[in-house]
């Protein structure tokens, strides 16, 4: 029995929960980390709530241990596409947005739609995606001793030092990336979608790897615009008085990760993706869009083209592709 619902607006830190029971609202913040999903649980039990319906945004790793510490606890866990709770944010006239707003507006989504149950991710799919956190770390980390040494660093025992520490970074990520392959080969499931994903043109391991991680499933994403918001690839409209909307820049409200992991196989996909390189063309025949724009253009069918081979079950087929 279901005796209260639950909106928690996550953030890499914080968790901040909006809770209706018996005709009350009330609302917390916590820590994002296993004390602070104690704490929330401690909550719920003071509050005289046995089960509640908790609603969160798809956000990737930031959602994934709390809505697992709430399913394990015995609640019922949705979690909702992002895009689909700011629409509803928007017919909330009258309200300053802030994160104890934003909560309040994930509650009184899932009262109002109670959306379905969410299944957590099996042991394999949870391991991946923090060892896709250590790896963005590392790369990280790699990224910024590489740049310190290149940008005019003189002293021999600094460059000693800068050697030594790119050289750890370095082995560090040949070990997570063994790590994260036999994690893929050992769990039939993760290898048959690393297999679809494979068979995209400018798809490779490090790029199916950050799909399967960071990419929702049909249960959450139901569709390739839906996939899209969820990345921050979708065009920003712009309007200004009774001018015609234009397209002015993407959104970038979304999921970062994904979206820089789609960057250089974008460009690769560019020279030897059939449907990328069609879509290149015609973008190019009309002559409205910058370089940077049509970059984006493909890393946006690229992304479509992850989705569909994921959601179809079936490997990518160039004419299918050329074709949608």
């Amino acid at each position: 029995m279901i005796d209260g619902v639950l909106g928690i607006d996550v953030s890499k830190n914080t968790l901040d929960a909006s809770m209706s029971s018996c005709n009350k609202v009330r609302a917390r913040s916590f820590a994002n980390s296993p004390d602070g999903w104690r704490h929330l649980l401690d909550w719920l039990i003071t509050q005289r709530v046995r089960r509640v319906h908790a609603c969160l945004e798809s956000t990737g790793r930031y959602s994934l241990g709390i809505a697992c510490a709430l399913n394990e606890a015995g609640h019922v866990v949705s979690i909702v596409n992002p895009a689909q709770i700011r629409d509803f944010a928007r017919t909330k006239l009258g309200r300053n947005k802030t994160d104890g707003v934003d909560a309040s507006h994930i509650r009184e989504y899932c009262e109002l739609f109670k959306p379905q149950p969410w299944a957590p991710p099996s042991e394999a799919h949870r391991r991946l995606g923090e060892l896709q956190t250590i790896r963005a770390g590392i790369i990280a980390g790699l990224t910024e001793w590489k740049n310190r040494k290149n940008s005019g660093m003189i002293d021999a025992v600094a460059q000693s030092l800068a050697d030594v520490t790119i050289s750890h970074f370095t082995s560090q990520l040949s070990a997570v990336d063994e790590a994260i392959t036999q994690t893929i080969d050992n769990d039939s499931v993760l290898r048959r979608k690393r297999d679809l994903l494979l068979s995209i043109s400018g798809v490779g391991e490090t790029l199916a790897g950050v799909v399967l991680a960071e990419l929702p499933g049909p249960d959450v994403l139901h569709s390739s615009a839906e996939v899209v918001a969820y990345v921050g690839l979708n065009p920003r409209q712009h309007q200004s008085g009774t001018s015609i909307d234009r397209v002015t820049r993407i959104s970038k409200i979304g999921n970062a990760v994904l979206r820089a992991a789609l960057y250089m196989p974008a460009m690769s996909a560019m020279r030897y993706n059939p449907a990328i390189v069609a879509l290149v063309a015609r973008l190019k025949s009309r002559g409205r869009l910058k370089p940077k724009q049509i970059v984006v253009a493909a890393m946006r069918k690229l992304l479509v083209l992850c989705f569909g081979v994921l959601k179809t079950g079936k490997p990518f087929d160039p004419a299918i592709a050329m074709g949608c």
